[in-house]
């Protein structure tokens, strides 16, 4: 962050000729293109530092000053927002979220995808998807934080049970990041409310071509045990909530294993791993993680590796956590 900080005020500082006018407008002309972000706070009150302290009682120090507590006041609000939606008051977040929204808002252009990946990796998955189809538009990557917003403010009005809404809410997310589960994780949610078990299954046999972490596809399978509970397909249900366990061992797994229990006659005996692939295989459920994302990952980490050692480790990470192959985790020992 210091050295960016450093490039920036190295960049401005080349803009400036000595006239306070002209000076000013420079740095109002860079200030104003920041989307609102924690990365662009801190830019800002460094930048903020530096004005004053080169240019002290002017109007360039006042003028940085200013736009320093713009962003303090908007992060302020953010934190009151999750305040809020932790201790339950989410109407009062409801409507702190959709304040930030509307000082956020992204706008697209045929031409270009504005788009709030949470990682290079996730960008990687993007492309991979739409292809060819990645040729017809430049990808201009900006800040998590308008995805974060509707993401949040859709958790909000689920709890309001505005269901619409939220759903409104998670598809606007998902504009912003098309490869990010976590919407498509809440869109199930209120397809389970409405009684909707084709979205449930259609949703699923989407998003896991964009998993990649293990929470992620423990998350996938415990997703199928439900439906397979509510069809009364028991033995799918106790394999599925195996493989769950296997990736993500959390409380939740364990409930619905503790559920099953209470259905007389049910094996809950782990099954083996050839039983389990047949369970899964019948009822045309993969197995495992989406493949195609290993091999990204694989030869992303390859093309890297001479170069950015470090960011090669993350990527061959990110194979190892879906796969827990031996061979991975030598390579990623020898970095």
């Amino acid at each position: 962050m210091e050295d960016k900080v450093r490039e920036i005020i190295a960049s401005l500082e080349a803009q400036f000729n000595g006239n306070e006018e002209h000076d000013l407008g420079v740095m109002r002309d860079y200030l104003g293109t920041l989307e609102r972000s924690e990365e662009n706070t801190l830019i800002v009150k460094a930048i903020g530092r530096y004005c004053i302290e080169k240019f002290p009682n002017s109007d360039i120090a006042r003028s940085a000053k200013a736009i320093e507590e713009l962003f303090d006041k908007f992060h302020s609000k953010i934190r009151t927002a999750r305040e809020c939606l932790r201790d339950k008051k989410f109407e009062e977040a409801v409507a702190i979220y959709r304040e930030l929204i509307g000082d956020t808002k992204v706008e697209q252009t045929p031409n270009v995808k504005k788009l709030a990946f949470s990682n290079p990796f996730e960008e990687l998955i993007y492309r991979y998807h739409v292809g060819e189809d990645a040729q017809n538009f430049e990808i201009e990557r900006i800040s998590a934080l308008p995805f974060m917003l509707y993401y949040e403010l859709g958790i909000a009005l689920f709890e309001l049970k505005r269901y619409d809404e939220a759903k409104e809410a998670y598809e606007q997310a998902l504009e912003l990041n098309p490869v990010d589960p976590r919407p498509q994780f809440e869109l199930i949610q209120i397809a389970k409310e409405r009684g909707d078990r084709a979205t449930v299954r259609d949703i699923l046999e989407k998003v896991h071509r964009c998993l990649y972490t293990r929470a992620q596809l423990g998350r996938f399978y415990r997703e199928h045990c439900y439906l397979a509970c509510l069809e009364e397909q028991f033995d799918l249900a106790v394999a599925l909530i195996y493989v769950s366990i296997s990736y993500d061992d959390t409380p939740l797994a364990r409930a619905q294993l503790n559920a099953l229990a209470k259905h007389k006659g049910v094996d809950l005996s782990r099954p083996t791993v050839e039983v389990t692939k047949a369970r899964l295989g019948a009822a045309n459920i993969p197995v495992g993680p989406f493949m195609p994302l290993v091999d990204i990952a694989m030869e992303a980490g390859r093309q890297v590796q001479p170069v950015y050692p470090a960011v090669a480790k993350m990527l061959y990470s990110i194979a190892y956590d879906m796969t827990h192959y031996e061979q991975i985790a030598k390579l990623i020992a020898r970095l």
